[in-house]
């Protein structure tokens, strides 16, 4: 079974060596996604790439994202919230009221998004992303 590999493009704004950084150009995949919404804000997105192909500020380039970040990435935005949210809520009810209950899973979805945060700041720029081709 083969791995299907989903392209996007970015733009070289910086070159340190063999190193560029690129501002990644949301693509296809994310405007036919039905939560585009959550991720597509105005901030760019950049990362720096090692990369043998010779590059200069400005070139367009075709990037690579592995399926299985794209879908680790995909289970924490989408599956930590609600695993915290019933997780939160079953444990509580054990001992306290529904009501009570019900205010503790969502006390603990909202500590997810704290906890995604604080993932996607230590490891968010370390997603498997290669630099396929110049544009």
């Amino acid at each position: 079974m083969t791995e299907e590999v989903i392209e996007d493009s970015g733009l070289v704004t910086a070159i340190n060596g063999k190193i560029a950084t690129v501002q990644i150009e949301r693509g296809a995949g994310c405007k036919s996604c039905s939560m585009h919404g959550f991720c597509m804000k105005n901030v760019p997105t950049e990362f720096d790439l090692a990369t043998e192909i010779v590059l200069e500020p400005g070139d367009r380039v075709l990037l690579d994202f592995s399926p299985s970040g794209r879908i680790l990435v995909s289970l924490l935005i989408f599956g930590l919230p609600l695993v915290f949210l019933f997780g939160g809520f079953i444990v509580a009810s054990q001992w306290i009221s529904e009501i009570l209950s019900i205010l503790v899973g969502f006390s603990a979805l909202a500590f997810s998004f704290l906890l995604i945060r604080i993932i996607d700041g230590k490891f968010g720029k370390k997603l498997d992303i290669r630099i396929a081709r110049k544009l």
